[in-house]
């Protein structure tokens, strides 16, 4: 077990030995509330940009389904008739000024993300530390009349219109407490605040959504949680791009699971739910750089599409790597929601030529 995985077993699980950091608490708590009183106090001097910008965040540590809320996002922006653009921060990418992604970009020069939101979103991608510049850089000779900014819940400096708050199903908040004893960023009390909170849940064709008893508080359902299906598309050849049905997970015997993703076991999940039954399971930290070794040579090899924009980099000789290309629709609900807020913004833009 590294160290990484201790870390989970504890915040997630039955494990108490991250309270050792207990005496901690005080000045973290502190720490974070100054941070976000700071933040709401000098707001005003933020920059502010003419387009409405949306964040896709989390409170937690490690994946919460923020990648396919972005990807379903920007398709609703466009049926709606907006031109969304991203920005992202391009996890271990020293992007200190503004750079532009694209389809053909290499994840080790853009960052795995990124490259898999250019690939599939179709859209303005840029990456920066510093998401003010990256969304300053993407708005300058373009038509983006919105931006979504994957991640960045905590990147105060980027003023915000609208907060999309992602929560794990399966693991909820863990056991409620600020890092390093538990795996929240910010206090609970931070759901409060945001316009919306959501959740993907694994389904199959024939599965019934139904809310995870982990996503309460004091036993009662978080109010206005979104639950919203994510469902299995197809599997894809990584080097080939060949589509297959996901009954595919069933004609293979003994499939080599792998992921260096922040919630591997989410993704297993998945795969359970849509027929997986025989496999091994081999799981990395998350963003890890996959080299030839990390896979076997001739068996039948299952990834995420995170893991598969990095992956095809790399000139393997095995012919039957995969990956599981899964896709979000949102309820109308919340689109008309969202959309309502959106055209509230424009419409104070276009009146006081401020937000």
């Amino acid at each position: 077990m590294n160290l990484e995985e201790a870390f989970n077993k504890s915040w997630y699980g039955k494990g108490i030995w991250t309270y050792l950091f207990y005496p901690l608490k005080p000045l973290v708590s502190y720490l974070v509330y100054r941070k976000r009183r700071h933040y709401l106090a000098t707001q005003s001097k933020n920059k502010h940009f003419f387009v409405p910008i949306i964040v896709v965040g989390n409170i937690t540590v490690g994946g919460t389904g923020k990648s396919p809320m972005v990807l379903a996002l920007v398709k609703a922006l466009k049926e709606a008739g907006y031109c969304p653009g991203i920005v992202s921060r391009g996890y271990g990418i020293d992007a200190s000024e503004p750079l532009d992604v694209y389809s053909e970009s290499l994840a080790k020069e853009r960052g795995d993300e990124p490259v898999m939101l250019a690939k599939k979103a179709g859209c303005p991608v840029v990456i920066c530390r510093d998401r003010v510049k990256a969304v300053s850089h993407l708005l300058k000779g373009s038509s983006v009349d919105v931006v979504i900014s994957d991640d960045g819940m905590q990147h105060y400096t980027l003023e915000r219109d609208v907060e999309i708050l992602m929560l794990d199903a399966e693991r909820g908040l863990g056991n409620g407490q600020l890092l390093p004893i538990g795996p929240l960023r910010e206090p609970i009390s931070r759901l409060q605040e945001v316009d919306f909170v959501a959740t993907l849940v694994p389904q199959s064709q024939d599965q019934q959504i139904m809310p995870s008893k982990v996503l309460a508080i004091n036993n009662k359902l978080i109010e206005g949680l979104l639950i919203v299906p994510l469902k299995a598309d197809y599997i894809v050849n990584v080097q080939t791009g060949e589509k297959r049905e996901i009954d595919f997970l069933k004609t293979q015997e003994n499939w080599y699971v792998m992921a260096g993703i922040g919630n591997p076991e989410r993704f297993l999940n998945t795969l359970q739910i849509n027929g997986l039954t025989s496999y091994e399971c081999h799981w990395f930290s998350d963003h890890h750089d996959f080299q030839l070794n990390d896979f076997p040579v001739d068996a039948h090899v299952i990834m995420t599409e995170k893991d598969a924009v990095k992956c095809r980099e790399l000139a393997t000789s095995n012919p039957n790597l995969w990956y599981l290309s899964v896709g979000i629709e949102l309820p109308n609900t919340f689109k008309t929601r969202l959309f309502n807020k959106l055209e509230k913004i424009q419409q104070c833009i276009n009146d006081n030529g401020e937000k």
